[in-house]
C-alpha cells in the first residue's frame, strides 16, 4: 500500500472562517490531565464587561454552511456563488426552533473547535441526513481525522454539551462534564456501530475526488483481502461542554473595566479547574481511559439583565434562533 499523503481529506472550513473564529478567543489554556486526555479552556474575548456574544454567534452562522453541507455540495457554491442565497435559506432551514433541548449551537462550535483549533476535518455531514428540520440526527454529534502521522490516524467521535446551574450555582460544568462523558460511554458500549456505518456509507460525499477517497477507504476501512493494513486508525472522542459562571453578584457599576475581565477570566478557570479531577474520574470509572480525549470547554456568563437573570439556557436559544434565523420567540 503507498503511504498516505500528510492531509488526507482538507479541512471543509474555509481558511478565513478558521482565522476568525480563532480570533474571537484569548489565548486558550491547555492540560494534559491524563496521558490521552487534554483539556483546551477557550474564553472568549471580553469587551465592556461581556464575553463576545454577538462576534460568536456570527462566526457560527458563517461557519454552519461548511458544518451543515457535504463537501462536494459546499464545493458547488464555492464553484458558482449565484446559488449563495438559496443554499443559505437551505442550511438555516435545518437546524430546529429554539427549544428546551437546542442543543445544535454546541455541534457547531464543537464542529468549529475541530476543525479550526485542532485541525481535524469533517468525515461526516450528520446534517444532511436530516429528512425534516424538526429530527434531531442521532449517534454522535460529529466525525472528524486527525492525522498523528503518515501512519496512525485518530478518528474522532464528538459530542457537545452546553449546561446551566440547576439547583446549586457553579453546577453547570459539573453537568455537561457528567452528560458528556455518560453519551461517550454509551458510544463505546455499542461498539461506535452506528457511527462507523454512517461514515462507511457517506464517504462519497466528503470525497471529492477519486484519489481522496481512495486515501480515506485504506485509512478507515479495513483491506478488503483480509490483510493487515500498515495504516494504524484509532478511535478518540472530542467532547464540548458549555458551562456558565453566575456573575449575579458582580458590582461593575464600581469596578474598572479591566478589573471586570480579570474577575470574570478568574471565574471561569477556577469552574473548570474545580473539575479536573471529575473528568479523570469518569474516564476511569466508564472503561474509557484507552482512548485519546480531546475536550474543550467555553464560558458563558449568567448575568442579572434588567431585573432579569440570563444565563446558558437563554443563550442555547438565542444561539438556535440565529443559527436558524428565527426569533426566541418562534
Amino acid at each position: 500500500m503507498s503511504e498516505a499523503p500528510e492531509q488526507p481529506l482538507p479541512l471543509s472550513l474555509l481558511a478565513a472562517n478558521r482565522a476568525r473564529f480563532n480570533a474571537l478567543f484569548y489565548e486558550p489554556t491547555s492540560v494534559a490531565l491524563q496521558t490521552k486526555t487534554n483539556l483546551h479552556l477557550h474564553i472568549l474575548k471580553i469587551s465592556n464587561g461581556d464575553f463576545d456574544l454577538t462576534g460568536l454567534y456570527r462566526e457560527l452562522k458563517g461557519n454552519s454552511v461548511a458544518y451543515v453541507l457535504s463537501r462536494l455540495n459546499y464545493q458547488k457554491v464555492l464553484d458558482d456563488p449565484s446559488l449563495i442565497m438559496e443554499v443559505a435559506s437551505k442550511v438555516q432551514s435545518q437546524f430546529r426552533k429554539p427549544d428546551d433541548l437546542a442543543g445544535e449551537g454546541g455541534e457547531v462550535i464543537l464542529y468549529s473547535l475541530l476543525e479550526g483549533y485542532l485541525e481535524a476535518p469533517k468525515i461526516l455531514s450528520k446534517m444532511e441526513l436530516k429528512t425534516s428540520p424538526k429530527h434531531y440526527v442521532y449517534g454522535s454529534d460529529g466525525v472528524h481525522l486527525l492525522r498523528i502521522n503518515d501512519d496512525t490516524y485518530q478518528l474522532i467521535f464528538g459530542e457537545s454539551k452546553m449546561y446551566g446551574d440547576s439547583g446549586k450555582v457553579g453546577s453547570s460544568a459539573r453537568l455537561g462534564i457528567q452528560a458528556a462523558l455518560k453519551s461517550v460511554g454509551k458510544v463505546h458500549d455499542e461498539g461506535f456501530n452506528f457511527d462507523t456505518w454512517l461514515v462507511q456509507s457517506e464517504l462519497l460525499k466528503e470525497a471529492v475526488d477519486q484519489g481522496t477517497l481512495d486515501t480515506l477507504a485504506a485509512i478507515l476501512l479495513p483491506p478488503a483481502d483480509g490483510s493487515e493494513s500498515s495504516v494504524k486508525k484509532h478511535n478518540a472522542f472530542g467532547i464540548f461542554v458549555g458551562y456558565e459562571i453566575d456573575v449575579t453578584d458582580l458590582k461593575y457599576e464600581d469596578m474598572t473595566l479591566e478589573g471586570i475581565e480579570h474577575e470574570l477570566k478568574r471565574r471561569a478557570t477556577d469552574a473548570i479547574e474545580a473539575e479536573h479531577d471529575l473528568i479523570k474520574a469518569e474516564i476511569v470509572n466508564r472503561g474509557l481511559g484507552v482512548y485519546p480525549f480531546h475536550i474543550y470547554a467555553l464560558p458563558f456568563a449568567k448575568r442579572n439583565v434588567g431585573g432579569e437573570v440570563r444565563g446558558l439556557n437563554r443563550i442555547r436559544f438565542d444561539l438556535a434562533a440565529e443559527l436558524g434565523n428565527r426569533k426566541v420567540s418562534e
